[in-house]
């Protein structure tokens, strides 16, 4: 198989973590890492033709960038992807694998979610144009941003979309305001939402998303009860000087994550994809909207800029990170097929930061890291793990696996014992 590539802002910047990937050797492992197996859900060689089930998809290149698991009761589940279009050739770019698949480990054939009214037409926008980021919260609602770009084309304004899971049924949707992102540039590569802000009784029609804009470098925030939505810039959420000296893709902000509802003082984190550094910022600034509407130059706001605070290091780079609800944040390391783990309570230096995981065969390149709460209340982590070389040009022979979806419950991996979810337990 031998890749198409396509010239589009979010082809350019899975590239440049792609052929970080592909050119960083790892060192060799530590004696006291072994390998952890994880949970593989499903997996496939082409999200083409077998997938689709349409002639004209045949030799055309898919890349799914996101994943979800939404649980249900008795253990019954649903696994969402998001397949940005990168040509009009996508059939669908918000799919859910077919119930009558989803004990298929290979190639589960793929729907559109919610029907594929959404989904016709790539410039039509009162559908769905490009999903590209999902986040399944705790009211049984699916957000999802949609970048509404084919390639490098702005054919529609990107939109933040919430559905009923249990109607399948749009019941909000937001589009971003010209002042909120960067035409045929801005590109999402994260995105949280937070219930707690809001009162018990109106906690299920509202909600907080943050979203990171990778290329735009900054922080858009959403809130869902308001209908309003504002920006954050910070010059940490910028590439670093070196990075802009000697990369022609500069991305910045690349990861979100919340501190867990019930911590005393809450933080969101990020990082920029080339830097070793993480960054946090108190959730209570960046949910004071009128902190940042106001001038650049305004006191007000130099002062909120000093509240982004770097807390450490880790010597290594990371792409996807998330956390989970008792405060642990797992990263998934670029180039050495790992998963590592930091407590926010703790320092955050080598002696505090721990590998979880090791596989480089499963732990390949990262595009999607969520932390989903199954039926019985249990936090587990999902992982969309694809070969770099689809990404860089490279060829891929037709039977190669070229994605799968990974999971394990974070106390396993916290526990270090063997990974189990409760999508594959027996009721």
């Amino acid at each position: 198989m031998q890749c198409e590539m396509f010239n589009s802002s979010f082809m350019a910047l899975l590239l440049t973590l792609a052929v970080t990937l592909a050119h960083s050797l790892p060192p060799p492992p530590s004696p006291s890492l072994h390998s952890k197996q994880l949970h593989t859900l499903h997996k496939w060689n082409d999200l083409g033709f077998n997938i689709f089930g349409a002639e004209q998809t045949q030799n055309k290149l898919f890349l799914p960038v996101d994943v979800d698991i939404e649980y249900g009761d008795e253990g019954r589940h649903r696994t969402f992807l998001t397949i940005p279009r990168l040509s009009a050739d996508t059939p669908f770019t918000l799919a859910t694998v077919a119930s009558a698949d989803n004990e298929l480990l290979e190639n589960p054939r793929l729907e559109p979610y919610p029907n594929p009214t959404w989904h016709l037409g790539s410039n039509n926008c009162s559908g769905i144009t490009s999903a590209i980021r999902t986040y399944i919260d705790d009211c049984w609602r699916l957000w999802v941003v949609d970048s509404g770009q084919l390639n490098s084309l702005q054919l529609c304004e990107p939109q933040i979309l919430i559905f009923d899971l249990v109607k399948d049924e749009l019941v909000q949707r937001f589009v971003l305001p010209l002042h909120m992102y960067t035409p045929s540039i801005s590109i999402f590569t994260a995105l949280v939402v937070d219930l707690t802000d809001d009162a018990a009784v109106s906690k299920c029609l509202g909600g907080k998303a943050y979203i990171a804009d990778a290329w735009g470098y900054g922080l858009i925030v959403f809130d869902a009860l308001t209908g309003k939505a504002w920006r954050i810039e910070h010059e940490s959420m910028e590439p670093s000087l070196r990075v802009r000296r000697f990369s022609s893709a500069h991305a910045g902000i690349f990861t979100v994550s919340l501190s867990p509802s019930e911590a005393t003082e809450r933080f969101l984190y990020f990082h920029t994809l080339n830097s070793f550094l993480e960054i946090a910022i108190p959730l209570h600034l960046v949910n004071n909207a009128s902190v940042w509407q106001t001038a650049a130059n305004n006191p007000i706001r130099a002062d909120a800029g000093q509240q982004f605070r770097i807390l450490g290091t880790r010597n290594v780079q990371c792409e996807s990170e998330v956390m989970d609800n008792a405060g642990n944040l797992f990263c998934s390391l670029i180039s050495l097929g790992a998963l590592i783990s930091w407590h926010e309570e703790s320092n955050y230096t080598a002696d505090d930061i721990r590998a979880v995981a090791y596989n480089p065969q499963q732990l390949k390149f990262v595009t999607g890291l969520k932390i989903n709460r199954n039926s019985k209340g249990e936090n587990e982590l999902w992982a969309l793990s694809s070969d770099p070389k689809l990404f860089v040009g490279g060829s891929l022979k037709a039977n190669d696996t070229k994605f799968q979806i990974i999971g394990c419950r974070t106390a396993d991996l916290l526990a270090n014992t063997p990974c189990t979810v409760a999508a594959a337990d027996k009721i």
